[in-house]
Formats: structure tokens, C-alpha cells, sequence
């Protein structure tokens, strides 16, 4: 026996009851079975290892026990994080977490739901923000219509443009709050290294610093704004260009954290000492922000408490649990070593 493989018959023989009643068992059936008889059929799959065919179960249950998690970049910490706080919470039940890494492509990201939708995963997880593109959003619109017939929970990091469970995350309230906070330290000429230009959470960003500064009377330059893409070499790259403006800049808001530690580096690498010579901040608080040199000044998204609620979210919304509500995390201002005061 051990040569080929186990079926639910070789389980319903060894149990001495009917496949039926082993199906039964297994997916915990309303039609009633004695207890004598369900021990029977679970010691009979402990002893054979007998491991279930998920897939014929889905296609009677219509449910396939897949969470889509569909993220932008999995090196990117951000995302790294979130997948982590999501699976951990999930782990231990019968759901099995894909992640679908897009690179903020409208055609991966298309086929990443297109493909979800064809194997009628339970929920999908948009955890990167929205493309800014009219062919994304009219395409992904009539999928997403499919998927809530198909009753699959969709829920959406930051706002995306359809009718989903979405999170406010709070990104253009963050850049604001560490805008205010260089502006507090003296700080008037602040430049800003953008994110990726199709995404919704760059626009929000970019939009919470003109927030903060026209509070002052500030303006953001044009000139002073520098290409990004949320990578540490985006940052060291926005550096280079910052440099041919370093006298008309005290300042610089990063889009992200991963951008702000680029920037520090190659800042250093080319003889400008932060925050000695200019102060550079980022948003999200990664892990690795606390020991660059200096350490990072930022705002706080507890990225991984997220995941967390996330995953917590969706057991209860998959189980029918009417109570079910994301619980909200708190962002924060973490004040390091990368901001000189100069008033």
C-alpha cells in the first residue's frame, strides 16, 4: 500500500465503514455519525496518512480554501512584513496563503486575479495600492463584479477604485505629520523624493506634504520633487540628483523608508553628512530604519500588526462570523538621529 496512493476507500476499509461516511468525517458533515465510528475513520487516516483531495473538495463545497495575497514587491520589507502578520495568523487553519508578486504591473497584476479567479479563491488581498492606470481600472472592475459572485472576500490596502472592503492606511496623514514635524525644527526648504508614479500611495503622500506645507504658507518646488521608486536604489539614485540642488535644500521627505536609507547612503558615500548637512526623513518605520547611519527618523505603520488584523479579519469573514471588523492600527512619529534642528 505504501506504493501507491491512499484513498478514501482504502480509509473506509481499514475503518470497516463506507466511503461515504469516511467523506462524512472528513468534512464535518450536518448528516449524523457515531462518535465510535468518526474515531474509527480518524485513527484509520492517522495510521494511513491518508491526506484529503482538497481540490474535489472545493468543487462540491464550491470553496477552495485560498487566500490570495497579491503584493507589489516581496523583497520590499513593507510587503514582507504584511505577508508575515497575515500567514502567521492563518497558519493553523486550513487555508493555504498565495502571493502573487506583480511589480506594480498592470498585466501581472490582472493575471495574479484572473488567476485567483479561476481557482475560486475565498479571499484576495490587494496589499499594495492602487495602479493609477484606465485599463487596470476598467479591466479589474469587471473582475472584480465576477469575484463577488463567486462570494470571494476581497479587502484592499489603502483605497482602491472599486466598490471592496478597503483600509484607510493613513499615508497621506503620515507624510503631513512628518512634514509638520521638519517644519517644527526649523526646516522651510524641503524636497521630496517621490514613489512610483502609477501608484495611488505615492499621489497620497506627495499630497500630505503640500498639506503640511500650504498650513505654513510653504510651497513644494517642482525642481524639488525627484524621481523614486520605493527601492534603496531609487534613493541612491534620487541622491544623485538631489545633489545638484543641495544649496537650496535644508530637508528631504522620502516617499518611503527604503527610498530615506538609499538616500542617507549615498548622501554619505558622496561627503554630505546627515543630518549635519541636510535632514532626511522617511514613512513606515521598517525594521532595518533603527540601525542605519544615522537612525531614520519616520512615521510609524505597524506594517506586521497589520498582517495580523488582516489575517484575523478574514478567518472571521470566512466563517460567517457577523461581527467581523478590521481593528484599526496607530501610526506614530519615531523621532531618531536624522533630523538636525535649525531654529
Amino acid at each position: 500500500m505504501a506504493n501507491k496512493e491512499i484513498t478514501i476507500k482504502d480509509v473506509a476499509k481499514l475503518a470497516e465503514c463506507s466511503p461515504t461516511t469516511v467523506s462524512r468525517v472528513i468534512n464535518n458533515s450536518d448528516h449524523p455519525v457515531s462518535q465510535d465510528t468518526a474515531e474509527k475513520v480518524q485513527a484509520a487516516i492517522e495510521k494511513l496518512n491518508f491526506s484529503p483531495n482538497r481540490i474535489a473538495q472545493g468543487l462540491k463545497s464550491d470553496k477552495s480554501n485560498i487566500i490570495g495575497v497579491i503584493v507589489h514587491d516581496i523583497c520590499d520589507s513593507y510587503f514582507a512584513q504584511m505577508v508575515k502578520g497575515i500567514e502567521e495568523f492563518i497558519s493553523g487553519h486550513e487555508y493555504i496563503v498565495n502571493i502573487y508578486n506583480t511589480s506594480r504591473s498592470v498585466e501581472k497584476e490582472l493575471h495574479a486575479v484572473n488567476m485567483l479567479k479561476a481557482n475560486r479563491a475565498d479571499a484576495i488581498v490587494f496589499a499594495g495600492g492602487a495602479l493609477m492606470d484606465k485599463e487596470y481600472e476598467q479591466k479589474m472592475y469587471t473582475i472584480i463584479e465576477q469575484l463577488k459572485s463567486q462570494n470571494t472576500v476581497l479587502l484592499g490596502v489603502t483605497p482602491h477604485p472599486f466598490e471592496i472592503k478597503n483600509i484607510n492606511l493613513g499615508n497621506q496623514k503620515a507624510a503631513a505629520m512628518i512634514t509638520e514635524y521638519l517644519i517644527e525644527q526649523g526646516h522651510q526648504k524641503i524636497a521630496f523624493v517621490d514613489g512610483p508614479q502609477n501608484l495611488y500611495t505615492s499621489y497620497l503622500r506627495r499630497k500630505g506634504l503640500k498639506e503640511s506645507l500650504n498650513k505654513y504658507n510653504l510651497n513644494l518646488n517642482d525642481e524639488l520633487i525627484f524621481s523614486g521608486d520605493f527601492s534603496f536604489e531609487g534613493g541612491r539614485k534620487a541622491a544623485l540628483e538631489l545633489l545638484k540642488k543641495i544649496d537650496e535644500i535644508t530637508a528631504v521627505l522620502a516617499a518611503n523608508d527604503a527610498t530615506a536609507l538609499g538616500l542617507i547612503w549615498e548622501l554619505n558615500n558622496q561627503g554630505i553628512k546627515v543630518p549635519e548637512d541636510i535632514s532626511v526623513v522617511g514613512i513606515d518605520d521598517l525594521p532595518e530604519a533603527k540601525y542605519s547611519y544615522p537612525p531614520l527618523t519616520t512615521v510609524s505603520l505597524p506594517i506586521y500588526q497589520l498582517g495580523t488584523n488582516i489575517g484575523k479579519y478574514l478567518l472571521k469573514s470566512l466563517t460567517n462570523d457577523q461581527s467581523s471588523d478590521l481593528e484599526s492600527v496607530e501610526m506614530k512619529l519615531i523621532k531618531r538621529k536624522s533630523v538636525k534642528k535649525i531654529i
